[in-house]
């Protein structure tokens, strides 16, 4: 799956997704210098993220796009990259 990076989830259209939920990575394999917020449908991600310099950066983005959401901290299972997901 090829990564579409997107300004800001704004620019997103998630009207057809059952379940949209953002994860949030701090320094990902991927991006190492980065963190980056991937949108989710359900369990299943999509090509769609945002990346930033920081966490924090993202949180603002994803609170404004998404203010009904909440963020739930990583399970202990979580990938060491993960920060968070939006719900």
């Amino acid at each position: 799956m090829k990564t579409k990076e997107v300004r800001s989830f704004a620019e997103v259209d998630t009207s057809g997704l059952r379940q949209p939920i953002i994860c949030v990575f701090r320094h990902p394999i991927d991006y190492p210098d980065k963190c980056v917020a991937r949108l989710f449908d359900g369990t299943k991600p999509t090509n769609t993220v945002i990346i930033r310099d920081t966490v924090d950066e993202i949180r603002e983005d994803i609170a404004k796009r998404f203010p009904d959401k909440l963020p739930f901290a990583r399970c202990k299972e979580d990938h060491k990259s993960v920060v968070e997901s939006w719900i």
